[in-house]
């Protein structure tokens, strides 16, 4: 039996966690695992994203929206508009848009400059795209925040 790369992450985050990974949806904790793999654009550091979510224990707050690919605009306006009315101003902002084959570089340039502009208050902003092949001609956005 191989174990790939996600599920030892996911072993690892639930033994080594200070806090129960429950605190996170299931696409959620998939969408953070997925912004470490080496395909990622660009790959967040593991050590650095268990650091942070250890750190926040339960006090987050995430929002995931998902849609196809020709309505990217209004994912953002309600992810952004979201996590506005969540915390204000937040400490750390994670982002990552996910997609199936369609996921292009003016998608996620469009997703990251909008967060800058949007959460330019925060600390830190951290924003991965990874691809996601179950999702086909679809996009996902999470956002996770510390409160």
């Amino acid at each position: 039996m191989t174990v790939n790369r996600r599920e030892c992450l996911q072993k690892l985050a639930l033994v080594c966690m200070p806090t129960p990974s429950v605190v996170y949806s299931e696409w959620v904790l998939d969408d953070l695992w997925a912004a470490t793999e080496p395909d990622a654009m660009p790959a967040l550091d593991w050590g650095d994203l268990s650091a942070v979510m250890a750190r926040w224990g339960r006090s987050t707050w995430s929002h995931v929206v998902t849609g196809h690919h020709c309505d990217l605009q209004t994912m953002l306006h309600d992810g952004i508009t979201a996590t506005a009315k969540q915390v204000s101003p937040p400490s750390t902002v994670i982002v990552v848009l996910r997609g199936g084959s369609g996921l292009h570089l003016d998608q996620c340039r469009a997703v990251s400059s909008a967060f800058h502009s949007a959460v330019a208050a925060c600390s830190e902003l951290w924003f991965a795209a990874a691809p996601a092949p179950t999702l086909v001609d679809k996009l996902r956005l999470t956002v996770v925040v510390s409160s």
